[in-house]
């Protein structure tokens, strides 16, 4: 499997086999992400490392149809548990090795992860089992948004269904029933009071109003089917009710996760929205911006800052469009400019096409960015040779341009505070805003897809504005158009430019 280490390359295979039977009886798409790919699998232990696996169901089901198909999903999972004992010589079975997370369209679309992370399906670089195909996030990921308490649930429900899967190569673990003195858990009582609407101040994580919630919910629903039926005798039991109390197996608490997923999504998705804003009349110092950044977010509190750029001071944000609409009305009652003490405000929406490039790619960086694009390299040159002839087109530019003139260019310079510093194919220092800028830049030669997240992974780890210089020929570029465009919305740190070789 081309440059994965052996280890990786074995898992990589083992799941692409898996996938296909999965995919033969449960209609969803696969993907597996972590140390198996991350730069080549070179992080990945055949002992130590699990295989992490995102399933997105196609359909949107109720809760009964959707339990059922996670069950049938665990004797998959339970399957590859199994074979990764042999295939990757494991001695440990009694803890699994394999963690999934089964999700849903709208828990896609509003990046609801687990974990609690709001960027886990767009910052995350994802191998679709399926088409064997890397990307940059799963498509459709974090274009939406839900309220915090709709939000708080979905992450409850995926973590009791990672849960529920968590069943070793021997058949041990996943979730334990539950026989508490209580009807149910209280951890899901809670997360449920938090839907209740209009409930007294203090009483948000109140089990009772979780409980009472919940137990509405299932007698409304109980006629549905005969797994909700009898869930709902066996906690009416567990309430008080006449009859022989029992706890609540695995498959119970993954269907009362189940319906308290129903409710949540009940609540609107609003569409997110990437823009920027531009203030005019401000000094670039550093205090000016931390001063301009605080009162951003007191007036856009859902707003994510992607990156801080000069040139006046210009910030990248991602927030609800709902946040968007609202400050184009304040701009347009011109109180922006009042509000944040500057000469001049402007808003770019940097998905209607308004100004694709934004205020941002007026910097030095995008300058230096937009002449490597104008360099063509030899298709015979290696990468050694490419690597020297950027050089050279670089230093003849910068000693031509007014405004760089006085750079620095460094050849394999190392870069980062780390106990084995990494090394920079070239190095840009410059003289902006009365301060020291640093840029790297680094040249892919590409052969496959795969290169392109191999030295992705690298650049993130720099801490430093970076140029990745993406060298190969047309198909291969185009076929990376989605990731680039996925890039530049998430990491305002890291700018790709695609060079076509002359003859390729």
């Amino acid at each position: 499997m081309g440059d994965w280490t052996p280890e990786a390359a074995e898992a990589i295979a083992l799941c692409t086999q898996w996938a296909r039977e999965v995919r033969a009886d449960i209609p969803c798409d696969i993907y597996l992400f972590g140390s198996a790919i991350y730069q080549d699998g070179d992080q990945f232990d055949a002992q130590l490392s699990d295989l992490d696996i995102v399933v997105k169901f196609h359909r949107d089901l109720e809760a009964t149809e959707r339990a059922e198909r996670i069950a049938s999903l665990r004797s998959h999972k339970i399957m590859l548990e199994l074979r990764m004992v042999p295939c990757l010589h494991r001695t440990n079975c009694e803890d699994p090795g394999v963690s999934v997370v089964p999700i849903t369209s709208l828990e896609l679309l509003a990046n609801v992860h687990k974990s609690k992370s709001r960027h886990f399906f767009t910052r995350n670089v994802f191998l679709d089992l399926l088409t064997e195909v890397e990307t940059i996030s799963i498509p459709t990921a974090g274009t939406c948004s839900l309220s915090d308490e709709a939000r708080q649930a979905l992450e409850f429900t995926q973590d009791v269904r990672n849960h529920f899967l968590a069943v070793s190569a021997n058949r041990t673990g996943g979730l334990a029933p539950f026989d508490g003195p209580d009807p149910l858990p209280k951890a899901l009582a809670r997360t449920a009071a938090q839907l209740v609407p209009e409930v007294e101040a203090g009483s948000w994580y109140d089990t009772r109003y979780g409980l009472e919630f919940l137990w509405d919910e299932l007698s409304r629903r109980r006629s549905e089917s005969a797994e909700l039926r009898q869930l709902h005798r066996k906690i009416s039991i567990r309430r008080g009710g006449r009859g022989h109390r029992q706890p609540l197996s695995d498959f119970d608490q993954l269907l009362l996760a189940e319906i308290l997923y129903d409710r949540a999504t009940a609540s609107p998705l609003m569409p997110m929205a990437t823009w920027e804003i531009r203030f005019g009349g401000t000094s670039p110092s550093a205090g000016e911006r931390d001063r301009l950044l605080e009162e951003l977010r007191s007036l856009v509190p859902d707003a994510e800052i992607l990156g801080v750029f000069d040139g006046s001071i210009i910030v990248r944000l991602r927030s609800s469009k709902r946040s968007f609409v609202t400050m184009r009305r304040l701009q347009d009652l011109q109180v922006l400019p009042a509000f944040f003490n500057v000469t001049e405000v402007e808003l770019i929406d940097l998905e209607n096409g308004e100004r694709i490039a934004g205020f941002s790619a007026h910097g030095a960086i995008d300058r230096i960015a937009e002449r490597i694009a104008d360099w063509r390299p030899q298709f015979d040159d290696g990468a050694i040779g490419s690597e020297a002839s950027l050089a050279r087109w670089l230093t003849d530019w910068l000693s031509k341009d007014d405004q760089l003139s006085t750079a620095t260019l460094a050849r394999e310079a190392l870069i980062g505070e780390f106990e084995r510093p990494l090394r920079a194919d070239i190095l840009l220092q410059f003289a902006q805003s009365g301060t020291q800028q640093r840029v790297v830049i680094e040249l892919v030669r590409m052969r496959h897809r795969r290169d392109f997240f191999s030295q992705l992974g690298r650049a993130q780890r720099l801490g430093v504005p970076t140029i990745l210089v993406l060298v190969g020929r047309p198909d291969e570029l185009s076929s990376l158009e989605s990731d680039i465009r996925a890039l530049s919305a998430l990491d305002a740190n890291i700018r790709v430019v695609p060079v076509a070789l002359d003859n390729g």
